[in-house]
This record gives structure tokens, sequence and C-alpha cells, in this order.
């Protein structure tokens, strides 16, 4: 028993210190590349789902093949009010990711903060 804590005592004691000092420059480094490139899939998902561009490339094509003015005018109104609805949504998703990322970015010296409150 103590010949393995005596054993493995310095290299766990080198992981925690190496873990602790490497943590910064991961976090802003290849964790922060990996964030953004998962919270760009993340959007680029979020608008393939919700298909704004379609919507809009369609704006001027009558529903349902009625080319009379009356489903004309019908299929630009619905079609202006899905854009900004399915719009919105992307906003909110946007919003979203844009508070994540701040809180990203803002957490570490928020934890080196409060670890210096409460020892001072």
């Amino acid at each position: 028993m103590y010949q393995s804590f005596f054993l493995y005592a310095p290299k766990i004691i080198f992981d925690l210190l190496f873990d602790a000092l490497y943590f910064l420059p991961w976090w802003y480094g290849r964790g922060l590349v990996r964030m953004l490139k998962n919270s760009w899939r993340f959007l680029r998902a979020r608008e393939e789902k919700l298909a704004i561009l379609i919507w809009l490339k369609n704006i001027h094509r009558p529903l349902y093949e009625h080319y009379g003015w009356r489903g004309m005018i019908k299929s630009v109104i619905m079609r202006i009010g899905q854009i900004i609805l399915r719009g919105a949504i992307f906003m909110f998703w946007a919003g979203v990711i844009t508070v994540k990322a701040v809180a990203y970015f803002i957490l570490p010296a928020l934890v080196v903060w409060e670890i210096i409150y409460q020892l001072v």
C-alpha cells in the first residue's frame, strides 16, 4: 500500500500541476477554437433547418401555382411573414450562441476573481 503511494505520488502531483498550469492556454487556445467551430456548426444547422435562404429565393413565386394577382399577393405576404418569423427564431439562437461565447471568455476570470476574493 505505502509503496504504491510513494511510487505514484510524484506522478500524480506533476499531473495536477501541469493540468493547473496548462488550463488557461488550453481554454483560450484549443478550447476556444473547438467552441467556436461547434457554435458555427450549430448556427449553420439552424439555418438549414429554418431554410431562410430558400424562402428568400422563392419570395416572388406563387404558392400552389396560382398565377393570379390574388395568389401572388397572398404568397408574397405569407412568405414575408415566414421570413420574419424564421429570422426571429434564428436571431434568438444567434443571441444564445453569443451569450455562450461571452460566458466562455468571462468564466475563467470570474473564477480567479472569486478565489482571490475568498482568500482576502
